[in-house]
């Protein structure tokens, strides 16, 4: 009898261990995930503390339902993509923000001032330079 005791106990442990081990996994994986994508702490806490105080295989999934979508590393190629691009007025491609010409339509992106001869984007009122009207503008 003693020897049926000993192996229900084993088998606890063994049927035990993964699961243990699982949420060791979560709570170190929303961790590093959920620092990756946002710098509030209080939401952090929030995230990790969900999937450590209740069980992974009931908050874990959750939580890929309530993070945030974006990565900071992607929100911050965003943004420094947004400030190395400007969009075509005609076509609405993005072009480098040098390039005086778009690269689909060949719509004119930077005229030439007549006052100062500096080049500034064609939809500008006025010469950022001199501050000379743009007369090619209806």
């Amino acid at each position: 009898m003693a020897n049926i005791n000993f192996d229900i106990k084993y088998i606890g442990y063994i049927l035990l261990f993964p699961f243990i081990a699982f949420w060791i996994w979560s709570v170190l994986y929303t961790t590093r995930d959920i620092s990756h994508r946002t710098d509030s702490v209080l939401y952090q806490l929030f995230a990790i503390l969900l999937v450590f105080l209740w069980t992974p295989l009931v908050w874990f999934p959750l939580y890929f339902i309530i993070r945030p979508v974006r990565l900071q590393d992607d929100i911050a190629w965003r943004k420094s993509l947004e400030n190395l691009s400007i969009e075509c007025l005609e076509c609405w491609t993005l072009n480098h923000k040098d390039n005086n010409f778009c690269v689909n339509c060949w719509e004119d992106l930077k005229i030439d001032c007549k006052e100062c001869k500096n080049k500034y984007y064609s939809w500008y009122d006025y010469c950022p330079y001199c501050g000379a009207p743009n007369l090619e503008i209806e």
